[in-house]
């Protein structure tokens, strides 16, 4: 389904100063220390919504589901539970902060079972690992 045709309860804008990279089976957002963590810390609105409800990130349709459904196999969409997406942020936020490798893939942590569509973020002004 066109992103652009779904019903979104949330968007979370993609600021100028962070690049989409997007890969076959992930998409990765890159940009500086500050950049990262001010973008990170917008996945935490996630926390609010209910299972079934959908938010906009750019072409992405990011899903706060109690359960895995068949919608985690669509084109661009990750499905996660509400407090999985407020772990995800944190994992985010880690980082800049140098407590996560650069780059990190929330699948990396190994919080919930691989997602077929994973999200990450790369933060340019720190060593590669």
């Amino acid at each position: 389904m066109n992103p652009d045709s779904q019903k979104f309860d949330l968007e979370i804008k993609v600021p100028v100063n962070i690049e989409i990279v997007p890969m076959e089976d992930k998409v990765r957002f890159r940009g500086t220390k500050e950049a990262i963590i001010k973008f990170a810390k917008e996945f935490y609105r996630l926390r609010a919504l209910n299972n079934g409800q959908l938010c906009k990130l750019d072409k992405y349709t990011l899903k706060v589901s109690d359960y895995i459904t068949s919608d985690r196999l669509k084109e661009n969409w990750i499905e996660l539970p509400n407090h999985a997406w407020g772990i995800m942020a944190s994992k985010f936020l880690e980082v800049p902060y140098e407590y996560e490798a650069n780059p990190f893939d929330f699948n990396d942590c190994g919080y919930t079972n691989n997602n077929p569509f994973d999200i990450g973020v790369e933060v340019t002004d720190l060593p590669m690992l």
